[in-house]
């Protein structure tokens, strides 16, 4: 049976990693501290969408000291939805099952490039994308802050 929701293509658009030369697989490994943001967008009325998704790991200086990596990635992802599948479905399907299936390829990619990294391969951590597209609602409904800009004289 075919899945109802599709990844056709992807696109790795920016990808920037770091190995940290004073970590040793001795220290004490974490998985790092990790920010993802994201965007959705629908070709018109088609069942087609691209999500753009940006992967940070190790922003900071503390957590790069800990890991043996800092990643950085912008990746696309190109969806279709099967013809007939109702506008209900595929709003409720794109934000959590698009991002799943792209944070998947995204691993991959990073597992595939640490292979070769003086640290070995490299897992980026699981991710509970509830929680994210959740807490991404809250920031949206919250009222936004304008910037004033005053002059000085």
């Amino acid at each position: 049976m075919q899945a109802q929701l599709n990844i056709a293509d992807y696109v790795v658009e920016e990808l920037t990693l770091k190995g940290n030369a004073d970590y040793h697989k001795t220290a004490k490994e974490e998985k790092g501290e990790i920010n993802i943001g994201f965007n959705i967008k629908r070709k018109g009325k088609e069942p087609l969408f691209m999500v753009t998704m940006v992967i940070e790991l190790n922003k900071t200086k503390q957590a790069f000291s800990n890991s043996p990596y800092y990643v950085f990635m912008k990746i696309s992802g190109f969806f279709e939805f099967v013809k007939g599948t109702d506008e209900e479905t595929m709003q409720k399907m794109i934000g959590l099952n698009g991002l799943v299936m792209l944070y998947g390829v995204a691993r991959g990619v990073v597992a595939q490039i640490t292979a070769n990294g003086a640290h070995g391969k490299f897992v980026l951590p699981s991710v509970n994308f509830v929680e994210l597209i959740k807490n991404s609602r809250l920031a949206e409904s919250e009222p936004k802050k304008k910037r004033v800009r005053t002059a000085t004289k």
